[in-house]
């Protein structure tokens, strides 16, 4: 299977390993998701190691108490050591929809921020889960919404013909594509100017920022908060600029269908500018434009004048922030003209 022929939904996965962001793949039992997480996390270099959640208790998570002098402390599993002592590895939490709410509450802290117990997982380490939909699951519980709103969810894609050509052979010619022939380079200048874009949208939008679902099910997949929309945006500025299928995808995951939708058709409408180009010549923009064209603009200009930390790029982002003021929009300029002369 070459790179050109992965289904957007793979493409979105590999986006949230690389950004170490913890993704939850849907799907119905036996579509082959624990095999696929397997074998191309092998393939990329990773220790896969697996944890069911049907059969674990809270201290498999948060550890065990263990006295130490005057002090108790929380001894890690053994699944702990493993990932923590491997150069990369992918924590698969399978069967998550099997996890009670006691045992769903010790995950939290490892969701978001790869902590178990007291121990750091690191950044060498990615989260995987895989789930079934609660009514079909054994003793299917919904995923309450903290938890929910810490994942990346994914509906999984299952490639009947990659399947059907693989079992004859028991897979031994698969070829999995690398993490970077799928993704391509991390591209610095376009990760800002997609940050800008996603703010850019809210501040005029500041009602889909924060908007917890009421509906239990509802609640338990995406749906909007500040913690949704930065995972989000870590893992979008993973993919190649044009991959607008898989960023649809990890909209709809982290922050649900509305948004993502609505995000998207903003974003088609606004004709952004390439804030590169605005570097190179000021002129080309109409600064008195609608403001939040604008915001866009001038966010992307400081994180780009920042990340490439060079006087040149710096004096260009003062220049065009000259320009914005001087054509009336001075409201618009002094954030970055702030932050430019505090670095």
């Amino acid at each position: 299977m070459s790179a050109d022929n992965v289904h957007p939904m793979m493409r979105a996965m590999a986006a949230a390993i690389r950004a170490r962001v913890s993704v939850l793949l849907w799907g119905a039992p036996g579509v082959t998701k624990t095999a696929i997480v397997r074998s191309h996390g092998a393939a990329w270099g990773y220790h896969v190691e697996t944890v069911a959640s049907s059969n674990r208790e809270p201290s498999d998570f948060l550890g065990l108490p263990i006295q130490t002098g005057d002090e108790v402390r929380y001894s890690p599993m053994a699944w702990v050591k493993r990932v923590v002592e491997a150069d990369q590895a992918i924590l698969f939490l399978d069967e998550l929809t099997t996890a009670r709410p006691p045992v769903q509450a010790a995950m939290l802290r490892i969701l978001g921020e790869r902590v178990a117990g007291e121990v750091e997982l690191g950044d060498s380490v990615a989260i995987v889960g895989a789930a079934n939909p609660p009514d079909i699951a054994v003793d299917g519980w919904d995923l309450n919404a903290p938890v929910a709103n810490r994942l990346l969810h994914l509906d999984w894609h299952f490639d009947a013909d990659a399947w059907l050509a693989g079992v004859v052979t028991n897979f031994e010619h698969e070829s999995v594509p690398s993490l970077d022939s799928i993704l391509g380079k991390y591209d610095e200048a376009a990760a800002v100017t997609e940050r800008a874009s996603v703010t850019a949208f809210l501040s005029t939008r500041p009602d889909l920022i924060l908007n917890v679902p009421k509906d239990p099910a509802a609640a338990g997949r995406g749906w909007p908060s500040p913690r949704s929309w930065t995972n989000a945006m870590n893992v979008m500025v993973q993919l190649p600029a044009r991959d607008e299928e898989a960023r649809l995808l990890v909209l709809k995951g982290c922050v649900g269908e509305g948004a993502a939708i609505e995000y998207m058709s903003w974003l088609a409408a606004s004709d952004l500018y390439d804030p590169r180009d605005v570097l190179d010549d000021p002129s080309i923009v109409t600064w008195t434009d609608r403001p939040d064209r604008i915001f866009a603009l001038t966010s992307a200009i400081t994180g780009i004048a920042l990340a490439d930390g060079t006087a040149k790029v710096w004096s260009a982002a003062l220049t065009a922030m000259l320009s914005c003021a001087e054509a009336g929009r001075p409201d618009l300029a002094l954030p970055t003209v702030r932050t430019l002369l505090g670095h």
